[in-house]
């Protein structure tokens, strides 16, 4: 089979040709840096997450609710890690209100935002 034509790197400015298409060694990095930036920004959320105001709350709230509910439910006993949201703030559910926040181990919020994404789809 024969090879594919040499092809210059992706990247605006960049002469340097390579054997298959992309980009450079020197300039991947930079690529999927930038990508994960500007996926990052696609999310209004971002800022709130790193205020000190939910810092605070979160940390409050899983030290008086230290066990994963969804856990509990099943039976087990699991370190809550994550202070999340039952009703999510993009369906406009409260911030810092206890009674919107439940404690869940990583595995088990993983599970839930991903059932909360495939429902907007």
């Amino acid at each position: 089979m024969p090879r594919s034509a040499p092809t210059p790197c992706r990247h605006p400015a960049c002469a340097l040709v390579l054997d298959k298409p992309g980009y450079c060694e020197q300039h991947r990095p930079k690529v999927h840096r930038d990508y994960g930036r500007a996926r990052r920004g696609f999310d209004t959320e971002l800022g709130f997450y790193q205020s000190a105001r939910w810092r605070e709350v979160r940390a409050a709230f899983l030290r008086e609710h230290p066990l994963c509910v969804a856990c509990k439910g099943a039976g087990l006993v699991v370190a809550a890690k994550v202070a999340d949201h039952i009703r999510p703030l993009k369906d406009g559910g409260e911030r810092f209100d206890w009674v919107n926040l439940q404690g869940l181990c990583v595995s088990c919020h993983n599970r839930k935002t991903a059932r909360e994404t495939a429902g907007r789809g």
